[in-house]
């Protein structure tokens, strides 16, 4: 059986920060598999027992060993997937697209699509975050560091200003706003505005759009008694076959399987609430 506790960060951190969420799996010799499907903003995870396996999709080698701290960037498809054995505690911190860079100002291109050791690329900061983290056992109690700790990040970390808010515009996918009305916005050109979204969100503007549609029509779906077609048209997609072409880009299977796949304790849920 999955524990599984989740908590909102601060208020103050909230355009920055969507969830705290501490997974449990004491599995034993059994094993779990979980898919990794596409999504735009970058994961922190601290894992305080036995590690993930991770096994690439489409190519046959034996799964690599996650890192105690990792930091998993953007993903743009479904490349990857789990495997969980033993009994693994794993803290997992899941950014909104601009929230990593704000916070910790280390440019994102260079992690998408990929999962790498943490203390690498966040130095010291992080090892003795994670170590105090460690020796605290309560989730209410490791929440209350988190939140200290990027409170701290946020006073200390300049704000990104225009640039910023037309990314969160593409980001957030609710609006039809296309590249060149963002970079608008922005004051700025597309081809800047394409350099800042690679630093800031590790994707290009038009990614960043696709990827919310995406989120988009998974929450919509898990929270909304709509049909495919109504989801389709709700998210700016331009017919259902376009939607389907995109789980399939994104999620790596139909819409109805990339649902069904959806476990409750799935991280990507967590995107969709």
């Amino acid at each position: 059986m999955v524990s599984v506790q989740s908590a909102k960060p601060d208020p103050r951190l909230a355009p920055f920060l969507q969830w705290y969420v501490q997974r449990e799996f004491p599995v034993g010799d059994a094993e779990l598999i979980e898919p990794v499907v596409a999504r735009s903003g970058t994961m922190l995870e601290f894992q305080f027992d036995a590690l993930y396996d991770v096994q690439p999709y489409g190519i046959v080698v034996g799964p690599s060993t996650t890192a105690p701290i990792t930091v998993i960037g953007p993903m743009s498809s479904r490349s990857v997937r789990l495997h969980i054995r033993g009994h693994i505690e794993a803290l997992m911190l899941l950014f909104r697209p601009l929230g990593f860079f704000r916070l910790f100002g280390v440019p994102v291109s260079p992690l998408a699509g990929i999962g790498s050791e943490g203390h690498g690329i966040l130095g010291q900061q992080i090892s003795t975050l994670y170590q105090q983290l460690g020796n605290t056992a309560g989730f209410t109690d490791r929440v209350d560091m988190l939140n200290r700790f990027f409170l701290d990040r946020l006073a200390k970390s300049p704000p990104i200003g225009r640039n910023g808010q037309a990314l969160r515009m593409l980001a957030s996918a609710k609006h039809a706003t296309s590249v060149a009305e963002a970079a608008r916005l922005a004051g700025i050109s597309t081809r800047q505005l394409e350099r800042i979204s690679l630093e800031y969100a590790g994707v290009s503007p038009k990614m960043l759009a696709r990827l919310g549609r995406f989120q988009n029509a998974l929450r919509m779906k898990k929270t909304r008694d709509l049909s495919w077609m109504e989801v389709a048209h709700a998210t700016d997609h331009h017919d259902q076959m376009h939607l389907i072409h995109e789980f399939h880009a994104l999620g790596g299977d139909s819409p109805g399987r990339v649902m069904e796949q959806m476990a409750p304790e799935h991280l990507i849920s967590f995107l969709c609430r």
